[in-house]
């Protein structure tokens, strides 16, 4: 088994550049509930708790500027209509976890830290996210997000990436009979 290995958080954003952590990713979100679509999903965010996920939006950009980041702070009553979701009552937030393109430049760890920081301000969550771009950057990683605490799991893939993903899967499958969130992922990379 390639994993799963457990993943150091950094203290702060990390600006420079590590061809492990950075390169050309394919994000998927499908597997936090509610799962309206395979290329963005949802996390509730705690009711009180928005002044903090602005705030750490806002620091996010200060501190690593110029990057696009696939998460969007959303409001039902707002941006529900526009963004096409209908999740919950108007006055509820919700973080938008989204692939904004087919690739996205960021340092992985980044991401990572945004979960981090972001973790105490959302409903729980179970979900993948994975690379098969191009050099190092071939990997699963497993959030979970429980009690307002995150925890990151990394599976890496051996060989190409493209002609070991369905190996990965079988080994994944196999790993945790029973545990419908990542039935749900293997099923996604399976048909592709």
């Amino acid at each position: 088994m390639r994993g799963p290995y457990p993943v150091e958080l950094p203290e702060t954003f990390v600006t420079g550049r590590d061809d492990r952590w950075c390169g050309r990713f394919r994000l998927r979100f499908p597997q936090v509930s509610p799962w309206p679509d395979q290329h963005r999903t949802f996390t509730q965010v705690r009711a009180g708790w928005r002044s903090l996920v602005e705030e750490t939006l806002s620091v996010l950009t200060a501190e690593v500027p110029g990057q696009v980041w696939p998460v969007h702070l959303l409001n039902q009553g707002v941006h529900g209509r526009g963004w096409e979701f209908d999740l919950g009552p108007p006055e509820a937030d919700y973080l938008c976890w989204e692939m904004l393109s087919d690739v996205c430049y960021i340092d992985i760890r980044n991401l990572h830290r945004l979960i981090e920081l972001l973790a105490p301000a959302v409903e729980d969550a179970h979900f993948f996210v994975y690379s098969m771009g191009d050099g190092l950057d071939r990997w699963v990683d497993e959030v979970r997000i429980c009690d307002g605490h995150s925890s990151l799991a990394r599976w890496n893939v051996l060989g190409e990436a493209w002609a070991d993903f369905p190996t990965l899967c079988t080994e994944l499958a196999d790993s945790r009979a029973g545990d419908e969130t990542l039935g749900r992922f293997v099923t996604l990379l399976s048909d592709r």
